[in-house]
């Protein structure tokens, strides 16, 4: 008997019709102007919906792909309803309409076990959403842009509703090779736009070199702008998949773009500089290395002899040796020496496979060192800083033998191992030792000399590698994956850990503990003690109100609203009920384009019933969190008139300078954004600001929205560095508070269905299945310090890879018509 996808075309097609007009209300609210982002979703939207047509499962790909990367609500204000829901509601259109015609054989199958955990779930979900939003609150200005209204609990509640509507599509697209085909280079793609958007962001604000700054990038997630880890969360869940992708290289091309990814993701991991990613990439390697010692090639597990032991150990010993060699060049020669070792030790690996002629050892090893020195006493060393960068004489000469070695090793036919060609790489390894010494004493003196010597003495040892029987590592392309992995590991994480800033996190780690369980505490303190709360939590999305009206300190968070007076329409800033610093002020942000050394003129209405709170306004270079380069505007508010119980609004022009602000490349360029913010006293204070205009010399108008007659309209806001109030910080605890004992056990026992089928299929052979089993891990790791499940796009990348790890292949006809 056929088996069909799992939705009648009598319930789809009625479904696909209601995405679609939901799509297109959603266009027709959608800010679309101020900005090429909102232009270049427009162009997207309707590529997207050919594409669709002509490759219906094409969704597997964009969707994975641009679910990071798809987010402009720091152009448009939008946060509740994303660009990428848009998105996924014209996927369910066109997926649900396809599905309402001919039937279609399904490609996957759900367990019953699977299928039990995913209605209990659901019905977890659909009571913690039911309690967050009922009553029903009136739908005014500020019920679709306040984490503190009711509707809060859509928000995060459309991340499980999205995953069980693409459930029908999965089911009917998603068979292994579709996965293989489209989802996996998703996935890459998605992780590849993070991590140049990573890369690009260091490069902007703190510099790549500078590791000793406290900036800590957000990427493209506009969820982080109250804090949180969402960079995070993603990261964990997608980079096992670039190395899934470096184990399953077909081509030398392959590996190389793959190790390329890598190390892109690499960077952007290391340089959040957060301490629960860390442990999550920890405890992603210990499952693959433990999954690969007890798996044997062909899927078949058998027991470790000794000889494999012993192999196993000595390269384990061999690794460690060159990891705390390499942590001591670092020490002392800083980046550069740490790179000639690397390179040093990564040519020793190549070569050390390769049939050696140890007959001709002391000719190249005499040619190399009369070369060497030859070179070294011809070159020019000029005084002062005529000689500067890589042209100084122990860079240049390494980068030489460098060179030489690469082409001595080259393939080239027949000739590619011959005799001669690995006698010239002997002689370029020789020079590459004596340059690492020389690079060692340049930089930092003769104290450099013993680790550079002890580099030298281990890549000696390594040469020795092809006289053992058997050899520790073949030149085979597992081989050379896993080494260039683990020096990519090595040359981003030595620095980064040895940096100040780094260092400091790591030795406030038990005092940011303390306040973590602290923060712990207060929330299951604010949590009722009635059944219906334990048992149902209170409410999907109500922890940010909760903590607002009921937190321990009696501390009133600063606040953004949108407020209607007489049909005229303003924004009110509410300073925080504590002593402010630096950081802990609600920032109302716009994105503008502004000149540098231009005069501009700042026009505003403000109201404020006391001498606080003040009004600080800026333009600075910002692209989520921690400005720099601000510029502040010299406003000083007048004070109230005394004795009128009615405030009067207040006009206020402003003539400022813009100095360096816009100036840059326009690649490296830094956004520049306007800033307002209510700094008050101990005791919150409201101030109201209305006609917000800034223009420039020529009249046009910088700012949209500045009367705030479409509320949030381009309008954001952020939280440098208080995050307490938005975030319960355990993803654990979040389950349990909102949506109660029923939605954590459930999703736990959802989580031990699709691991523990993970693990098996690991076990069978299936890299893939290893790799989403470890971002899963990570993923976890992660959330053990923050609630992740509170970034919808998050949780649903996280479902989708849930519910891709509970599929399974549908039996094949033949099979279900065997006759008994």
């Amino acid at each position: 008997m056929a088996v069909h996808a799992a939705m009648p075309g009598l319930a789809a097609r009625p479904l696909a019709l209601l995405a679609g007009a939901g799509c297109v209300l959603a266009l027709r609210h959608y800010p679309l102007g101020h900005g090429w982002p909102g232009l270049l979703f427009a162009a997207l939207l309707p590529a997207y919906f050919l594409l669709l047509c002509w490759r219906p499962a094409s969704w597997l790909f964009c969707v994975p792909a641009l679910l990071p990367v798809l987010d402009l609500a720091p152009w448009t204000g939008w946060f509740f309803l994303e660009e990428i829901d848009v998105l996924l509601l014209l996927t369910v259109a066109c997926g649900y309409w396809r599905l309402g015609g001919t039937a279609q054989a399904a490609a996957a199958r759900l367990s019953p076990a699977a299928r039990a955990c995913l209605l209990l779930c659901s019905l977890a979900w659909l009571a913690a959403l039911l309690r967050g939003v009922l009553p029903l609150a009136p739908l005014d200005l500020n019920a679709w842009d306040n984490y503190l209204s009711p509707y809060n609990s859509l928000r995060l509640g459309k991340a499980w509703a999205w995953s069980m509507l693409l459930l029908p599509l999965l089911l009917r697209d998603a068979d292994p090779s579709a996965l293989r085909r489209y989802a996996l280079p998703g996935m890459l793609a998605g992780l590849a736009m993070v991590s140049l958007f990573a890369l690009w962001e260091r490069a902007v604000f703190p510099g790549l070199s500078n590791l000793s700054s406290d900036y800590r990038i957000t990427a493209p997630f506009s969820a982080m702008h109250t804090g949180g880890a969402a960079l995070d969360g993603y990261l964990a869940l997608s980079l096992p998949f670039a190395a899934l992708w470096l184990a399953r290289a077909g081509s030398r091309w392959q590996a190389a773009l793959a190790m390329l990814l890598l190390a892109l993701a690499l960077h952007a991991a290391f340089t959040t500089f957060s301490r629960g990613l860390y442990a999550a990439l920890a405890a992603a390697m210990l499952l693959g290395f433990w999954q690969t010692l007890r798996t044997a090639p062909g899927a078949a597990r058998q027991p470790l002899g000794q000889p494999s032991m012993r192999k196993l150990l000595l390269r384990l010993l061999l690794a460690g040796l060159g990891t705390i060699l390499l942590v001591y060049m670092f020490s002392l020669a800083g980046y550069r020496g740490l790179l000639a070792a690397v390179v040093l030790l990564a040519a020793s690996f190549v070569l050390a496979a390769r049939p050696l002629p140890w007959r001709l050892a002391p000719a190249s090893l005499l040619c190399a060192l009369c070369l060497q020195g030859l070179l070294a006493a011809w070159w020019p060393e000029g005084a002062g800083q005529q000689t500067a960068g890589w042209l100084k004489g122990p860079y240049f000469l390494f980068l030489l033998a460098a060179v030489l070695l690469a082409g001595a090793m080259w393939p080239g036919g027949k000739a590619g191992n011959g005799t001669a060609r690995l006698g010239l790489a002997m002689m370029a390894w020789t020079m590459l030792a004596c340059n690492l010494a020389w690079i060692g004493w340049h930089w930092a003196g003769p104290r450099a000399l013993l680790p550079a010597g002890l580099v030298v003495l281990l890549a000696m040892l390594m040469l020795c590698n092809g006289r053992l029987r058997p050899p520790l590592w073949r030149l085979d392309r597992a081989s050379l994956s896993i080494a260039g992995a683990a020096g990519i590991l090595l040359l981003l994480a030595i620095p980064v850990s040895a940096s100040y800033y780094a260092t400091e996190r790591f030795a406030t780690t038990a005092f940011d503990m303390q306040g973590r369980l602290r923060h712990w505490r207060q929330a299951l303190a604010m949590q009722p003690s009635d059944w219906g709360d334990r048992l149902f939590g209170m409410g999907s999305g109500s922890f940010p109100a909760t903590y607002y009206w009921h937190n321990p300190q009696r501390e009133v968070p600063a606040s953004i609203a949108y407020a209607d007076e007489g049909g005229n329409r303003y924004v009110r800033l509410a300073s925080p009920g504590y002593s402010a610093g630096y950081g802990e002020l609600l920032r109302l942000l716009q994105r503008l384009t502004v000149q540098p050394a231009t005069r501009y003129t700042l026009a505003l209405d403000v109201r404020r019933t006391g001498p606080m709170p003040v009004l600080l306004v800026r333009l600075c270079q910002r692209q989520l969190l921690y400005a720099q380069g601000c510029v502040n505007v010299p406003l000083r508010l007048h004070p109230a008139q005394l004795g009128n119980p009615v405030a009067a609004w207040q006009h206020y022009e402003v003539p400022f300078d813009s100095a360096w602000l816009g100036t840059g490349a326009w690649l490296l360029r830094p956004p520049v954004q306007l800033e307002l913010a209510a700094s008050g006293t101990a005791t919150s204070s409201v101030l109201e600001v209305d006609n917000l205009s800034l223009r420039a010399p020529g009249g046009e108008e910088l700012i949209a929205n500045g009367g705030f007659t479409q509320a949030n309209n381009y309008w954001f806001f952020s939280s440098d560095h208080h995050h307490l109030p938005w975030h319960i910080k355990s993803m654990a605890l979040h389950l349990l508070v909102e949506t109660g004992w029923c939605g954590a056990l459930s999703m736990l026992a959802l989580l031990a269905v699709a691991g523990t089928r993970l693990l098996r299929q690991a076990a069978r052979g299936d890299s893939g299945a290893l790799a989403c089993a470890a971002a899963l891990l990570g993923f976890l790791v992660v959330g053990l310090f923050d609630s992740l499940l509170d970034v919808p796009r998050i949780a649903l990348l996280c479902y989708l890879m849930l519910l891709c790890a509970l599929l399974q292949p549908v039996p094949s006809p033949s099979i279900e018509s065997t006759p008994p």
